[in-house]
């Protein structure tokens, strides 16, 4: 067995992972393209000091849909023990991961993650949710130049973060020939 692979003894099992694997990979790349575009449109408008704020707050956004979404793809995949969406973010979050890098034999890059770059994680989400649910006006942020820096930077750590874990990831199905390998992906 490859070193970093989960191997699957049941054809169904194998084509549902695969399936969830594909898209998430696909959903992944879709949303974190438009994040990096979203940022560098954000950056343009450092001069214009409500567009950057608008901007910004866009960016603030969208960088936990694309987070969400992942963590979402992971438990489609290989789901933590009680999986619900409806647990916190920071349950999410930490289980997914774990699980994730678990069954994967990668408990090193997450844990790495956890001790020197999830806090800046947690601070970024503690912005977005007064700005999603703001009971004043202070909760409306108005962006700084430092605050985009270090949203940039979350966004930079936490992809770095993820391909590490999705390199050399790998499904696996133990068959005895070829053809039956055709026939998972028939239904």
């Amino acid at each position: 067995m490859t070193e970093h692979s989960k191997e699957y003894k049941d054809k169904e099992e194998f084509r549902k992972a695969s399936l969830a694997l594909t898209e998430y990979q696909r959903r992944h790349n879709i949303l974190r393209k438009d994040y990096e575009l979203l940022l560098d449109i954000t950056e343009t408008f450092k001069g214009d000091k409500e567009k950057f704020n608008t901007q910004f707050r866009a960016s603030l956004k969208g960088f936990f849909s694309l987070v969400e979404s992942d963590i979402f793809g992971l438990n489609q995949l290989d789901s933590y023990e009680g999986y619900s969406d409806k647990h916190s973010f920071e349950d999410k979050f930490k289980k997914t991961f774990k699980q994730i890098c678990k069954t994967w034999d990668k408990e090193e890059i997450i844990q790495n993650y956890l001790d020197s770059k999830y806090k800046s994680l947690k601070i970024i989400k503690k912005k977005r949710d007064k700005l999603v649910h703001p009971k004043s006006i202070q909760d409306i942020i108005i962006a700084t130049d430092e605050e985009f820096e270090e949203l940039k930077i979350v966004f930079n750590d936490y992809v770095k973060m993820l391909h590490s874990i999705m390199n050399n990831f790998f499904i696996r199905v133990n068959i005895n020939d070829f053809s039956e390998l055709k026939d998972i992906f028939k239904q």
